[in-house]
């Protein structure tokens, strides 16, 4: 399907399309393991890809029933570290004005 088209399905139609796509994989995986060839190897790839476009159709939604709530930002390792550095100085500094 489209991703025009699975923009339109319904919540419950999504959740069962997600439930086809996972049985899909599980069985090519399956028949795979068992027999070692598929008809169609790209069946595998094409089911992982309607998944993940499926997901994100529905973490859009949620997150637009929520309003207010936006997407964790996620920093480089530096700019942590920075930002836990500055933390506990910040702490010792209080800590240090309160035994004064």
């Amino acid at each position: 399907m489209k991703k025009i088209k699975l923009a339109e399905l319904k919540d419950a139609e999504i959740l069962a399309q997600l439930e086809d796509a996972r049985k899909i994989i599980r069985t090519a995986r399956f028949q795979y393991g068992v027999a070692r060839s598929l008809e169609n190897p790209k069946v595998i790839t094409n089911a992982k890809k309607k998944i993940a476009r499926l997901l994100t159709i529905q973490r859009n939604r949620e997150l637009a029933a929520k309003p207010g709530s936006t997407k964790a930002r996620r920093y480089s390792r530096a700019t942590r570290k920075t930002q836990a550095l500055a933390k506990s100085n910040a702490s010792a500094k209080k800590t240090a004005k309160g035994t004064n």
